[in-house]
């Protein structure tokens, strides 16, 4: 094992010199549901994802700087936080390298983090190439996230904020996108909690996404574009003006100093309403994931 591993970093390194980069793969295999591949370039790691030829960015971790957030979206998802500031309890569903999971469980160690992830050796290559260490109030359950939901839904389990993170290379599996699972989220919400999913605009189950969580929660609060989404959606009528958020993201940033400024997360706050209101939802019975991912964007 040791042989094949100095031998593909040897390969990477012959690779990385002949373009004129640093980048060296120190991991690549297939797994049950992905192939996968580790780079890493300086001191920064990232996991991709392989789908119909394209590789999708999945994960990053910066060595060097274990809670620098290099990826834009990771930054987003705080925005959960804008909302429930206190958090007892969190629930990740999709784990990637679990850089998140873990950033979460440093700047908020009074709350558990639980992390759901499919892929076992997503589990694996988390811990032995992202510095993922499930303990303390850390911990990852290797399961379905739907039928761990639905488990918790049983359990009559309650959490402060559920992040939606189950990226499939470039997709979001349909079962994890239904009217009915996120009706089983809303129910394991604690009071005054949230949901901030991760969303792809520039997909065309991007308005069915949106009009499925308009269908189950009362208010949904947007950040980015462009690509990644995050969608803050609350199971109440909330209203937040920007100038609110923004004194709340001052707020946070002086309780838990965090590696980035909270206040670009309100900068990146999107009001506007970017998908058609009427039309098909997304339910067990009806998902036309398959259709809409072959037909291009208009």
């Amino acid at each position: 094992m040791k042989k094949e591993m100095s031998l593909l970093l040897a390969v990477g390194v012959l690779v990385g010199a002949r373009e004129g980069m640093c980048t060296i793969t120190v991991y690549q295999g297939q797994s049950l549901y992905h192939y996968i591949r580790v780079e890493q370039s300086g001191s920064v790691r990232t996991l991709h994802f392989r789908l119909r030829g394209t590789d999708y960015d999945e994960s990053m971790v910066d060595i060097a700087q274990p809670l620098r957030l290099g990826m834009r979206y990771y930054r987003l998802m705080f925005a959960g936080f804008l909302f429930v500031p206190e958090p007892k309890r969190v629930l990740m569903v999709g784990l990637g390298g679990g850089t998140l999971s873990r950033v979460i469980a440093h700047y908020f160690p009074e709350a558990q983090v639980d992390s759901v992830e499919l892929d076992p050796e997503v589990v694996k290559i988390a811990k032995n190439y992202f510095l993922f260490r499930d303990g303390g109030n850390l911990k990852v359950y290797i399961r379905d996230g739907r039928v761990h939901i639905k488990s918790l839904v049983r359990r009559k389990a309650k959490y402060d904020i559920i992040m939606l993170d189950a990226f499939r290379g470039g997709y979001i599996p349909y079962h994890l996108t239904t009217k009915e699972f996120l009706q089983e989220c809303r129910s394991i919400l604690a009071p005054g909690g949230v949901v901030a999913a991760n969303l792809w605009d520039t997909s065309r189950l991007y308005e069915y996404q949106r009009r499925t969580f308009a269908s189950v929660f009362e208010s949904h609060y947007a950040f980015g574009g462009g690509g990644n989404k995050i969608l803050v959606a609350i199971p109440r009528k909330v209203k937040v003006s920007k100038k609110e958020l923004s004194g709340r993201a001052e707020v946070l940033q002086k309780q838990h100093k965090f590696s980035f400024e909270m206040s670009s997360v309100v900068d990146e706050y999107d009001p506007g309403i970017d998908y058609r209101t009427r039309g098909e939802l997304l339910v067990d019975g009806h998902a036309p994931v398959n259709i809409l991912r072959t037909q291009p964007l208009r």
